[in-house]
């Protein structure tokens, strides 16, 4: 009789899920298509994008890096 190993579905998924997710937040993606789809994204106006994202350079960029650029543009104080 051959012994019968027990698997951990759920930790088998959630080790999947994690790594979809850290995948998932270190593809850089491109600035227009980011604005194009911030409002299902992040729950912002395009504008706000464009203004937390005013001064950066090049045309790529991972979305946990606009999700904390987001939040620094909305707490920053106004002039």
């Amino acid at each position: 009789m051959t012994k019968v190993k027990k698997v951990d579905l759920k930790g088998n998924k959630k080790k999947q899920n994690d790594e979809f997710i850290e995948q998932h937040l270190t593809n850089e993606f491109y600035l227009n298509e980011l604005r194009e789809h911030s409002r299902r994204l992040f729950g912002i106006k395009p504008e706000v994008i464009d203004g937390a994202l005013f001064n950066i350079k090049g045309n790529q960029i991972t979305k946990s890096q606009v999700e904390r650029y987001i939040r620094l543009f909305l707490t920053r104080e106004a002039n």
